[in-house]
């Protein structure tokens, strides 16, 4: 009996072992793929995060890339842009140069339609020009010596007259003006800033004026450099002479 139950407490044992070890062997099976499926996933994980790296760095290289490119691209619309503008201001320069000699244009058409219908050839009208130089010099010539030839006649004139003691006034220059510097009442004669210098002559009579009113009639006695002293005609006072009025020809 003892042995019966020896034997059935050894077959006991033998099949807990067994059964044991069939537990133990699927806990290990299953640790060895969990280890597996743990080590795969961990090897995909490091094979992503090595392909992620070299994108990420790819990226970052063309977008240095691309940075450098938009400088430049700035970098040439801003040269673009200034050449642009200097174009818009040459091409504005042009348009004034071409519009002014245009004007000429016009202005030297019209002036040689003008000369066309004149009817003469340029020689021609250089001629002319040059005849009218030399006329307008001859006539100033000549108006400058008949100057001369009518000072000279005065001037001779009024020597006959002093000579032959005629009482008539000589001939003074054309426009002779002057003031009275010195009044005497007394003996009704008069100073004149005016003497042989501007032309005035003994004799020559001036007429005397305050602003446009006549005062009388002057005449020279006798001159000096720059100055000359006249006598105060009586049939001519209008009124009392003073000193600043003045005295014209």
């Amino acid at each position: 009996m003892l042995r019966i139950c020896l034997i059935v407490a050894i077959l006991a044992g033998l099949a807990a072992g067994v059964v044991s070890f069939v537990y133990v062997q699927d806990i290990i099976t299953t640790t060895r793929k969990d280890r597996d499926d743990w080590k795969k996933k961990d090897t995909d994980e490091a094979a992503a995060h090595t392909k992620t790296k070299a994108t990420l760095k790819k990226t970052t290289a063309d977008l240095d890339t691309t940075k450098k490119t938009l400088d430049q691209t700035k970098s040439d619309l801003d040269a673009a842009t200034t050449k642009v503008a200097e174009l818009d201001k040459q091409n504005t320069d042009l348009t004034g140069k071409l519009d002014k000699t245009t004007a000429e244009r016009d202005d030297a058409q019209q002036k040689l339609e003008r000369w066309r219908l004149v009817g003469l050839e340029p020689d021609q009208i250089k001629g002319l020009m040059a005849d009218r130089d030399k006329l307008q010099k001859e006539k100033a010539a000549l108006i400058a010596e008949n100057k001369l030839v009518a000072a000279n006649r005065d001037d001779w004139k009024n020597k006959y007259i002093l000579l032959v003691g005629v009482d008539a006034p000589v001939q003074l220059p054309a426009g002779l003006k002057g003031k009275v510097l010195v009044v005497d009442p007394k003996y009704d004669f008069v100073v004149l800033n005016i003497g042989d210098d501007q032309g005035a002559k003994p004799r020559g009579e001036m007429l005397v004026d305050r602003d446009g009113k006549l005062l009388g009639k002057v005449r020279i006695s006798s001159v000096q450099k720059d100055s000359c002293v006249a006598s105060i005609l009586p049939n001519w006072k209008r009124g009392e002479i003073m000193e600043g009025d003045e005295v014209l020809y």
